[in-house]
């Protein structure tokens, strides 16, 4: 099924495309709220960064999962009852962890979580990339990923200002998780239904080939994986450490500014993607992380000063553009996805997508955590640089080796 085989009317699409949009960024909303939340609520009860890392890798586990199973799932559940799916287990989850306040409950239910919130995910990626004309792909994902991020930097300003041994942060998931199943109530009579050829053929196998097919687009999801899992989990923790337990609100806002950063530079991305070659538009802003990157230990320091000071504006500027670069990062792969991919395909590079975000993910608090354990807190920083180096030079080896191609052609 190709896009134009998408048999719905301009007013369902639009329909279809706002709910989505809408339901999926309140899901991002709770998701960046407890990943700090439940960091902080560890290192409370006397865990270290490597424990801590190895509890919030478990999520991105059960993401892993989920992923090596979607190109079954979607096609016989559709998509709208595997998001349904997801948001169940995921609101299942919420209850359990305030109720049971131990590591290895917690471990458990990180990963049935990850695995919830990978179902409704992947499933929404691909339902909108599906029904969206590759004319304006780039900016209706842009749109998407704008809507999103706004939904990331909510959660952590949420989270400062919430207990973290306390029961309103769940309260607050579970919440979000009631509005999202509200918000999606109108698709519910527009889904759309995939062709369940996935079944004649294995799973491993098919996700192999889309690998093949799009191997610099799909390892930027590992990336964004290290990047996202580490700052989510300790970019507070290390402000924390640096700046004193007494400035946690800074912390939190090291995670949100870059999260209202990207709201602001979704769109234009999405514009440009629609103009230029997105191969090297996603060079550019994995460059553009590596330097921002690289300039938060500098900062850092003038965190605890008033905003509008030389230092701390360029702080909250830089992480700003740090946000602006990652969501970038998002929003170019997804449009470079539903450019290459159709159909149940699209779910298999859409599982790709997930599962290397979630191995990434899963190795990224865990390394991050290690780092800051084994070299202080700036091993934090010198892992994220030394993560979106390598992935720069390697999709920039490959665009230039793709350029030769077609010069000879």
């Amino acid at each position: 099924m190709t896009t134009s085989e998408v048999k719905l009317s301009p007013r369902d699409r639009l329909r279809c495309l706002v709910a989505l949009i809408a339901a999926l960024s309140v899901v991002s909303t709770l998701s960046s709220l407890m990943w700090p939340i439940l960091s902080e609520a560890l290192r409370i009860e006397g865990f270290d960064e490597t424990a801590i890392g190895i509890n919030a890798a478990a999520q991105f586990a059960g993401i892993v999962t989920v992923a090596l199973l979607v190109t079954r799932i979607i096609p016989r559940l559709g998509f709208f009852r595997t998001i349904v799916t997801g948001l169940a287990v995921a609101a299942l989850t919420f209850v359990l962890l305030s109720l049971l306040r131990d590591y290895w409950a917690w471990f458990v239910l990180r990963f049935l979580m990850g695995m919830g919130i990978s179902l409704l995910f992947t499933a929404g990626d691909t339902w909108i990339n599906t029904i969206i004309d590759d004319r304006v792909r780039g900016r209706w994902l842009g749109i998407y990923s704008t809507v999103g991020m706004a939904g990331w930097a909510v959660g952590p300003i949420m989270g400062s200002m919430m207990d973290p041994e306390g029961f309103w942060p769940f309260v607050a998931g579970i919440t979000a998780i009631s509005i999202a199943t509200i918000l999606l109530l109108p698709t519910r009579h527009i889904d759309i239904h995939l062709a369940a050829q996935a079944d004649h053929d294995p799973s491993a196998g098919r996700l192999t080939a889309v690998f093949l097919t799009a191997p610099t687009v799909l390892l930027a999801a590992a990336m964004f994986g290290i990047v996202e899992g580490g700052v989510q989990s300790f970019a507070h923790l290390y402000t924390m450490d640096l700046l004193g337990q007494e400035h946690r609100d800074v912390g939190y806002a090291v995670i949100w500014v870059a999260s209202v950063g990207a709201i602001f530079f979704q769109y234009p991305i999405g514009w440009l993607a629609d103009r230029v070659d997105r191969g090297w538009l996603l060079v550019g802003c994995v460059a553009v992380l590596f330097i921002a990157v690289c300039l938060l230990p500098v900062l850092i320091v003038h965190g605890a000063q008033p905003w509008w000071t030389p230092g701390a504006f360029a702080l909250w500027a830089n992480l700003a553009i740090w946000g602006g670069a990652m969501g970038a990062t998002f929003t170019v792969g997804i449009t470079l996805l539903g450019q290459r991919f159709r159909a149940v395909e699209l779910v298999a590079a859409n599982a790709v997508f997930s599962l290397l975000f979630g191995i990434g993910g899963l190795a990224g608090p865990f390394m991050a955590g290690t780092a800051m354990h084994q070299l202080g807190s700036q091993g934090f920083p010198a892992l994220l640089a030394v993560t979106v180096l390598a992935y720069t030079l390697f999709a920039a080896y490959r665009q230039w080796i793709r350029l030769k191609a077609r010069r000879r052609t």
